[in-house]
């Protein structure tokens, strides 16, 4: 790296990093050579994509922004079938769960876990499917702790905490009949990686609010059991955002289009779908 700037610099005549032992800071020069080059790029890009739209195959760079637990559990299956279909697209993906700026990170569209209900944006939101929340344990826990006998009972329980969920300290359980209120939960464990519940879950350490994509195979091997079998899920949903529609490329929109139905025949919507354990 230390070499391309250094060519660069020699290239320009003139300093584009001012560099000490302890930092690295952007010139004044180097910040302008940075952003005009990011503009003849991205030109270069809307000229793939015009090619592309001619030709009506996608091609180019397709990045993209996805939470950390569904781009590794989801996302990751879901791409080798999508580049086997349209060869000439490739895909640069960063799993992380903050939200990203997408212009300055130069993201094509980012896939993100949110509540039914989202706050006021500039960027453009499409839903691609719900996502079923479900209470549950272990056999083993469940037998030495007690089964709730409703909801409220969670409070006596240790529930374990996904901090980036929005309804991360409030679970809200539909049982038949009943008017849903949500409980306020605690326990000795929050974590910001799903994952990480999820193995403490299986070691018997208490309840946990999970998604079905992640508990929906060990559901199905019994070892985690729905706390409440009858209740109705909490849902949140999958979205997928962009920064406007004039940036909606034919790479894009293949994506989304291929990536909705790949979600609707292969996302798990209850715990006894046949396709659990691919999912």
């Amino acid at each position: 790296m230390s070499k391309q700037v250094a060519m660069l610099e020699q290239h320009f005549n003139a300093r584009l990093l001012n560099r000490t032992t302890r930092s690295l800071n952007v010139t004044d020069i180097g910040d302008a050579v940075y952003h005009q080059c990011k503009r003849v790029l991205e030109e270069v890009g809307h000229t793939e994509n015009l090619v592309a739209g001619l030709q009506g195959e996608p091609r180019g760079l397709l990045r993209i922004s996805c939470n950390m637990t569904f781009g590794q559990l989801v996302l990751a299956k879901a791409l080798p079938e999508f580049m086997a279909r349209y060869p000439e697209v490739r895909v640069e993906v960063t799993l992380d769960d903050r939200t990203p700026d997408m212009v300055r990170e130069g993201h094509d569209l980012m896939i993100r876990v949110k509540g039914l209900q989202l706050p006021d944006s500039s960027l453009v939101a499409r839903k691609l499917c719900d996502l079923p929340m479900f209470v549950c344990a272990t056999p083993e826990y469940l037998a030495s702790k007690g089964v709730p006998d409703c909801p409220q009972a969670l409070r006596q329980h240790n529930c374990l905490i996904f901090v980036h969920a929005e309804n991360a300290h409030q679970w809200l359980v539909s049982m038949p009949g009943q008017t849903p209120e949500p409980v306020e939960v605690s326990g000795d464990l929050r974590a910001n990686n799903s994952l990480v519940v999820r193995e403490a879950v299986l070691a018997h350490r208490g309840i946990a609010n999970l998604a079905s994509f992640v508990i929906a195979p060990l559901v199905a091997s019994g070892e985690i059991v729905p706390v409440f079998p009858q209740a109705r899920p909490e849902c949140l949903a999958v979205y997928v955002f962009f920064p406007s529609r004039e940036s909606t490329t034919l790479k894009i929109s293949r994506f989304v289009e291929f990536f909705e139905a790949w979600l609707a025949d292969n996302l798990p919507q209850t715990l006894t779908d046949a396709n659990t354990g691919d999912s």
